[in-house]
């Protein structure tokens, strides 16, 4: 009897598995490899790095700059440079801020979260926001965060920044501050 219920239930489990299913509807996904190679570089004040890997340095402000949630302080511009011979004249490029692999980007603010714990000499109660050129503050959390093209003109595009302080939950504390945002460069 074991045996006959073993191989009855066998049965209906293979059964089951050739239930013929319709789609309920189809996915494409559609896309372009670009053969644009510009070099990406970047900088601040301070100078331009040689790799598409750089630091903004924000000046030190006074946690009075930043006493209420939602104050802005240490304004610092930086920019994305692009530029080498195979950086082809007439490409529009676009500045991309990466929200998948940047762990940073508050769900909340669209900031970037102070990487350094309180505990560890961080400042409390800030972040650091991203406006573009024209100082319009840039949620992180949108997937066409600047929409800001650049049409490469000579090999070269360059694409302007700022960063600043941002209060949040209150009056900033005292301490260190370090985040990072990944980006790519679009090529249409």
């Amino acid at each position: 009897m074991r045996k006959l219920a073993k191989t009855a239930l066998l049965t209906v489990l293979i059964s089951a598995g050739n239930v013929a299913v319709a789609e309920d509807g189809r996915i494409t996904f559609d896309g372009t490899i670009s053969d644009a190679t510009c070099i990406i570089t970047g900088g601040d004040g301070q100078g331009e790095t040689a790799s598409p890997n750089f630091t903004v340095h924000l000046p030190p402000v006074s946690t009075t700059a930043l006493a209420a949630k939602g104050e802005r302080a240490g304004d610092t511009n930086f920019y994305i440079n692009l530029s080498g011979a195979n950086c082809e004249d007439g490409k529009i490029a676009s500045v991309y801020f990466e929200v998948g692999q940047s762990v940073n980007i508050d769900p909340e603010t669209g900031n970037l979260k102070n990487t350094i714990a309180e505990t560890n000499g961080g400042a409390g109660n800030v972040q650091v926001g991203l406006l573009n050129a024209s100082k319009a503050v840039l949620n992180l959390n949108t997937p066409t965060t600047d929409t800001t093209t650049k049409t490469i003109k000579d090999n070269t595009a360059r694409f302007d920044y700022w960063a600043q302080y941002v209060a949040t939950d209150g009056a900033a504390t005292a301490g260190r501050v370090n985040t990072d945002v990944a980006y790519s460069i679009k090529y249409q």
